[in-house]
This record gives structure tokens, C-alpha cells and sequence, in this order.
């Protein structure tokens, strides 16, 4: 059984050689698929890491980068992994294990030293769950037949939830291994980050449409008001919420820009219905 690991990067050499130096000594084929517009990457991997297989991207975002690289693979097993993560020890090998029984399987992503603080961006799943594209393997044939991630995602925004979602309709076995392990270091951000990371929410309303959760415009905006309360009340009444201090500064923040959020939700709603009415979804092709 043959691994091939993608790895989707663009101009973060420096966390990307990080990134490789975690799959040292590992027998599986390593393809980073580069969406960079300079030499950067490519000389980075001729000069240090020369066993690692270098393909340009396609400059369509994170999703159709993934799926580029995974076309460009010849695994029986595609494993993906970020390049600002840091696989450990046995990351490979875990995953393996898991695959004799499973079609799909998830690792643990931990962030090590993060901290309570609202100026600080960690990603962790302890306990599997959510097929995060950080963290994930696939047999070749499920992917292909799910036909990869959806590359009408822009950007890293909802296009890893949208897949699990097609993989939870298709039926195919998931497995979760907790020794399969990434670290995603916790990253610090400013108001720039905080108000990038607000606007993100367009993708949501891509997500909702791609899953049959959206509804009219007139509903919709109701809804978007019944789920910020309903997130309020949750973090109100729960005693054992993690990350209590960075919690209640994003649901004050959601309360804050609501009234510019809303009407901009509603324009993306809009926007993307008319877009992919009438058309399939968009997924790569092999």
C-alpha cells in the first residue's frame, strides 16, 4: 500500500520547511503543490529537501491546490497536511494502521502553547469529528469518486466541512487515530487578522448552499439572528467552555459588527445563489 502526502503551500517557506523536516525518514511520496508566484518554494526544496516532488499550483485557492496536488499523486493513500502544521513522530505510520479498516481517516491536531487570548488563532481537534484538511487521509478511490475538495471555495473557508459532509452522505467507512498526530502551532493576529477572519463568513453562506442548509433571503436573515443568540445563551449557561476569555470577546465582537455582518451575508447569500443556479457543484476533476 503506497502513500503519497500533499502538501498545498503558498509563500510560507519557512513554516513549510518546518513542515517537511516533521515527514523525515517517512517511505511515503511527497508532493507540494505550490501556488506561489516566485521561485521561493521550488529552490527551497531543490536545496534541502530533494526528494520531495515540487508542482506548481493553479492559483484557485486552497481547495482546487489540494486537489491538484492529489492528481498529481500516485498513492493508493492520499494523506494531507497543511503547511503551517507540523506532523510528529509516527504520523504516517498511525494513519496506516487505521486504514486496513476505513476509506477515510482523521488524525489528532493539537496546538501546542495556545493560550485564552482573542488575538491568538489555534486550530484543534482532540477527538475527531470534522474531517479537517489540516490533519486527513483518503483512499484514491473515494477521493475520486467524491471528486476531491470543491474548488468553488475561494479560499480556506468551509471547503474541508463541505467535504466531510459529502463523505458523511456517501457512506464511506471513517476512522479517527489518535496516534496520527499534527501539531498546529497557535498564531498570533492583529485587528487586520481579526476583521479578515469576520469577512470570512461569505464561505458560510457558500457552505449552506452546497448542503441544502440556506434558505430565502427574508428566512435567512431571521436565522442569522436566532443562531447569534443561540451561541450567546450556550456560552452563558455552559461552566465548562474552553478558551472562556477568547469566547466571549468573538461572541461580543459577532454582537458588535452584526449590524455590517448581516446585510453582507446577505449580499454573499444572494450572490452565490445566483452564481451556481442551474449549474452542478463544482469539484476537481481527476
Amino acid at each position: 500500500m503506497k502513500w503519497s502526502i500533499i502538501v498545498p503551500t503558498r509563500h510560507r517557506p519557512e513554516l513549510l520547511a518546518r513542515c517537511l523536516r516533521g515527514l523525515a525518514g517517512s517511505d511515503a511520496e511527497v508532493i507540494v503543490t505550490d501556488d506561489g508566484r516566485d521561485a521561493t518554494t521550488r529552490h527551497l526544496l531543490e536545496r534541502e529537501f530533494p526528494g520531495v516532488h515540487w508542482v506548481a499550483g493553479p492559483r484557485r485557492g486552497p481547495a482546487a491546490n489540494r486537489n491538484h496536488g492529489a492528481w498529481a499523486a500516485s498513492g493508493d493513500w492520499l494523506a494531507f497536511v497543511d503547511d503551517d502544521c507540523e506532523p510528529q513522530s509516527g504520523w504516517i505510520a498511525a494513519l496506516a494502521q487505521a486504514a486496513g479498516e476505513a476509506d477515510v481517516v482523521e488524525g489528532r491536531t493539537l496546538a501546542p502553547g495556545a493560550t485564552d487570548s482573542p488575538w491568538e488563532e489555534h486550530v484543534e481537534n482532540p477527538s475527531g469529528g470534522v474531517l479537517w484538511s489540516c490533519n486527513l487521509a483518503v483512499h484514491r478511490d473515494a477521493f475520486l469518486r467524491l471528486g476531491g475538495f470543491d474548488e468553488d471555495f475561494l479560499e480556506a473557508g468551509g471547503e474541508d466541512m463541505e467535504f466531510a459532509w459529502r463523505v458523511a452522505r456517501s457512506g464511506w467507512r471513517v476512522r479517527f487515530a489518535p496516534d496520527a498526530l499534527v501539531h498546529h502551532p497557535p498564531r498570533r493576529i492583529g485587528w487586520r487578522g481579526l476583521w479578515r477572519r469576520t469577512w470570512m463568513i461569505r464561505w458560510m453562506s457558500l457552505y449552506r448552499l452546497k448542503t441544502g442548509q440556506a434558505r430565502s433571503l427574508p428566512v435567512a436573515a431571521l436565522d442569522e439572528v436566532v443562531l447569534l443568540l443561540r451561541v450567546t445563551v450556550q456560552l452563558l449557561t455552559r461552566r465548562d467552555a474552553r478558551w472562556p476569555r477568547s469566547q466571549f470577546f468573538m461572541v461580543g465582537w459577532r454582537w458588535v459588527t452584526f449590524p455590517l455582518v448581516l446585510p453582507y451575508v446577505l449580499f454573499w447569500n444572494w450572490h452565490f445563489r445566483r452564481v451556481l443556479s442551474g449549474e452542478p457543484p463544482r469539484h476537481g476533476t481527476a
